[in-house]
């Protein structure tokens, strides 16, 4: 019985032996045929991923500068069309300045005529008014006096009777 419980030992061993041995041949193949290409390929997506994180570092700043730049360009074309407008109204204010001084200077120059010209027509008035009393006022003396006048009566007449018009 101590033979059968040795060469049971000895199978035991022996089977520990051959699983021991069949496992590391195993471990072998595997870490040949499958957990290298396995490494390989997490190695590779490891190296796929950080380059698409770099690739998105690399797309946010090229963003980020293209966004300061939109801003920058926004502000110059708000300060441009700023400047525009302050122009436009400037030469909007000088235009109307222009029109108001332009607009005074022809009412003051009408004015100015339609003054000439009612002094023009008094005098006209009253030359017409001083021959024709001048008229007036021979006939009348005429009939007062009964008599006719000379020029020079007359014309003192006139004259007498104009100024007591001015008056």
């Amino acid at each position: 019985m101590t033979a059968n419980l040795v060469l049971g030992e000895i199978t035991a061993l022996g089977d520990t032996i051959v699983t021991l041995l069949s496992f590391l041949i195993l471990m072998a193949l595997i870490k040949k045929f499958a957990w290298q290409p396995l490494m390989k390929i997490l190695t590779d997506r490891e190296e796929m991923i950080h380059a698409n994180i770099d690739k998105a570092a690399s797309a946010r700043e090229n963003a980020e500068k293209k966004q300061a730049e939109v801003d920058a360009q926004l502000i110059e074309v708000r300060n441009t069309a700023s400047d525009i407008l302050n122009r436009a109204q400037a030469e909007g204010n000088e235009i109307q300045q222009e029109i108001i001084k332009e607009a005074k200077e022809d009412a003051l120059r009408i004015k100015q005529v339609t003054q000439k010209e009612l002094e023009l027509e008094r005098k006209q008035a009253l030359e017409g008014l001083r021959a024709e009393i001048g008229v007036i006022s021979v006939e009348i003396a005429e009939k007062i006096l009964g008599k006719e006048i000379n020029q020079a009566d007359q014309q003192n007449l006139i004259e007498a009777f104009i100024e007591g018009l001015d008056d």
